[in-house]
């Protein structure tokens, strides 16, 4: 099969997972494909009427029960509802078994280096602001192999750490005049954050947030101010 071509067997299964799962599914073409991303992304979005699917290729032989879950679970990212935990458990079970892991880590290696647009911005200076963070909050004890500003502008995702390549993406929609100092400098401690818990497990399965993180994160200062900016600085414009 090639990339990003149309699977049958997945085509099928998340039409009938999602019209299944709510009206709002139903009577909407679905075009649901494996697509060849880094890691384990995948996505869902209404384009021209019509439900586009994207799972990553790495789960091209997952097991049916994994797919559902997958699939349900984007249904619920669209629709901005909670997620079951029965999906959320064999998902993470799966994702978390090695075979899988490596599979990932092995591309990301290959092919996932980060590109940065820039590592200085216009307004901002993120190595500044790495150093500042790294001093304030980890006694100079966190290893960032290099931070810049990412290619895309993405109002969704403002920064990235990637534990592969040891790197910290900022998007540079906040390397603006209207973006406060102190908002980059929690983002970035977020971001550092990872590298702190990066590997974190609970009954076996990784966390991408556990619980002592989002103490951590919530302990920053700024922690309300920063929430509230954001939250105001990105639905304008979405």
């Amino acid at each position: 099969m090639k990339t990003n071509e149309t699977s049958p067997e997945l085509q099928w299964l998340s039409k009938a997972v999602l019209e299944k799962f709510s009206p709002e599914f139903r009577g909407v073409a679905i075009d649901a494909r494996f697509y060849p991303y880094i890691g384990l992304t995948h996505t869902i979005r209404l384009c021209e009427s019509r439900w586009v699917v994207r799972v990553s290729d790495h789960c091209r032989r997952a097991p049916h029960l994994v797919l559902e879950a997958i699939v349900t679970i984007l249904a619920c990212k669209a629709l901005h509802r909670r997620v079951p935990k029965p999906a959320l458990r064999i998902y993470d079970e799966w994702r978390n078994e090695p075979f899988v892991s490596e599979a990932v880590k092995a591309r990301r290696i290959a092919k996932g280096r980060k590109r940065f647009s820039s590592n200085e911005g216009r307004r901002h200076s993120l190595q500044e602001i790495c150093r500042d963070v790294n001093r304030r909050f980890f006694n100079d004890q966190i290893e960032i192999r290099e931070i810049g500003w990412g290619v895309r502008r993405s109002w969704g995702r403002l920064g990235h750490y990637d534990p592969t390549h040891n790197t910290i993406t900022i998007s540079p929609v906040l390397d603006s005049q209207n973006v406060p100092r102190f908002v980059l400098d929690f983002i970035v401690y977020h971001e550092m954050l990872h590298a702190v818990f990066e590997g974190a497990e609970k009954n076996g399965c990784r966390r991408h947030h556990p619980p002592a993180f989002h103490r951590a994160e919530r302990a920053h200062p700024d922690y309300e101010a920063v929430k509230k900016f954001i939250k105001k600085f990105c639905l304008k414009r979405r």
